[in-house]
């Protein structure tokens, strides 16, 4: 028997939803899609792929993007409600993006009542944004501007193959200057600090890796480490796919009225303007979860979407 998702809602037996005031904010003016059906979660992901079909919200004038609470990467400004960044070519481009994405993202994971499931919003930021920072690294390889060093794709027993390399860890959770990418962990480590979180509350970086590693090739491959009550709705893996389908009109400005007013954003800066909008909306939502199970679910996620290839 399938049980009907909505109904478990109201029953309370899945608690972790919050209301979106924040998207109401956000998307201020802006007409919503029409809201999901009551569905089963069999057809969650069809339903949901569904939705995304219809056409972007496309910001034609760019505006400042906020994340009061990180450093600025090199060439951004900071003031009390705006980074943005500037002072090289792909700037505008790189602000447009991240503020289309910040603004769309939760989009399709609304319910019928427009709220969203507080583990799968986090665990789809961080699977985007990891897939994101391997598509950057490998088109900055195929330039010739990374070395292929250390990046190998390695197969598993079960014949699932994943992309492992420390420059991909590094640019994922670091940053690189060069394309203006602060990293994911000092996106989600800033906010927290900010917020009266001490280092102690954060979860170790080097253990989301080994924990994300030890589930490869499991029963468990994707999920985070995380109890059964926070976890992500749906498997990590389909969310990232379908999610991407989602976000990356956005990073190629591809929309059906028209095409974005600077063309698409190259693809080494993907992952710039995904990381800082999943800082973004994390610094936003900061209080919707405990920092450390929000923080695990971003990061085992992400570093997840790194590691998977496309077929």
């Amino acid at each position: 028997m399938i049980l009907n998702l909505l109904h478990l809602i109201n029953l309370h037996i899945i608690p972790i939803y919050f209301y979106t005031s924040l998207f109401y904010n956000l998307l201020k003016a802006v007409p919503f899609h029409s809201p999901l059906p009551n569905i089963a979660p069999a057809c969650w992901m069809e339903t949901t792929v569904r939705v995304m079909e219809h056409s972007l919200v496309h910001t034609k004038t760019p505006r400042p993007v906020c994340m009061p609470h990180s450093s600025a990467p090199q060439n951004q400004t900071t003031g009390s409600d705006s980074v943005v960044w500037k002072d090289f070519p792909q700037a505008a481009l790189l602000n447009l993006v991240t503020t289309e994405i910040v603004r769309n993202f939760a989009r399709p994971l609304q319910d019928d009542n427009r709220r969203v499931h507080a583990p799968t919003l986090f665990a789809a930021l961080g699977s985007v944004c990891g897939f994101a920072a391997q598509t950057s690294l490998l088109a900055l390889i195929h330039s010739g501007q990374r070395p292929e060093q250390d990046i190998m794709a390695h197969t598993l027993a079960g014949g699932r193959t994943f992309l492992f390399g420390e420059q991909l860890n590094q640019l994922l959770m670091q940053g690189d200057a060069s394309v203006h990418n602060p990293g994911l962990w000092p996106c989600l480590s800033g906010p927290a600090l900010q917020n009266g979180c001490s280092a102690q509350d954060l979860p170790d970086l080097n253990a989301q890796f080994a924990s994300v590693a030890s589930r490869l090739g499991t029963a468990e491959e994707g999920m985070p480490d995380v109890e059964a009550h926070f976890r992500p709705l749906i498997a990590t893996e389909n969310l990232r796919e379908a999610m991407w389908a989602y976000v990356e009109p956005i990073f190629q400005q591809d929309y059906p009225d028209q095409p974005g007013p600077y063309g698409p954003l190259p693809k080494p800066f993907w992952g710039s303007a995904m990381t800082v909008a999943t800082g973004m909306l994390f610094n936003t939502m900061f209080k919707i979860m405990d920092t450390r199970i929000a923080m695990t679910i971003i990061l085992q996620s992400a570093i997840f979407g790194s590691k998977i290839i496309e077929a």
